[in-house]
Order: structure tokens, then sequence, then C-alpha cells
């Protein structure tokens, strides 16, 4: 089986991405899908894209890598 880390896309950590998370969690894969916008859901496309210019990318990307290791970390104990 598979270890996967998924990312969300621009609208959040939304219910439709934690069951995909799920339904490969139930095949047996682990799977890590870390909340890379704090719990906020966004609507739109436009809305999510205006929260990470607001954050800013790089710090999008900074969460991202962050949740990378911490996973890589995970698997290696």
């Amino acid at each position: 089986m598979a270890d996967v880390l998924l990312f969300h896309h621009v609208c959040g950590r939304t219910p439709g991405v934690v069951a995909l998370a799920d339904a490969w969690r139930a095949a047996g894969h682990t799977v890590h899908a870390p909340d890379l916008f704090d719990g906020r859901l966004f609507a739109t496309i436009a809305d999510g894209v205006a929260h990470v210019e607001e954050v800013g990318f790089d710090a999008i990307v900074a969460r991202a890598v962050r949740s990378e290791e911490h996973t890589s970390e995970l698997q290696s104990h």
C-alpha cells in the first residue's frame, strides 16, 4: 500500500477532500491530508485565491513543506 500526502485545493480542506482521503485510507493506504488554511474554507476559487494572496503564497508553501517534513518524521519512527 502507498503512503500519500494529499494537499487540498484552493477552496480548502473541504468535505470532498476529506472523503477522498478517507476512501484511500479505507482501501488500505496511509493518507496524510494537512490543512494548509487553518480550517478556513472558501465557496469560490476567487475567495480561496484572495486568501492565498493575503497570507502569502510563500507562507502556504512553507506550511506544505513543514507538513511533508512532519509526515517524513512520522514514517521514520
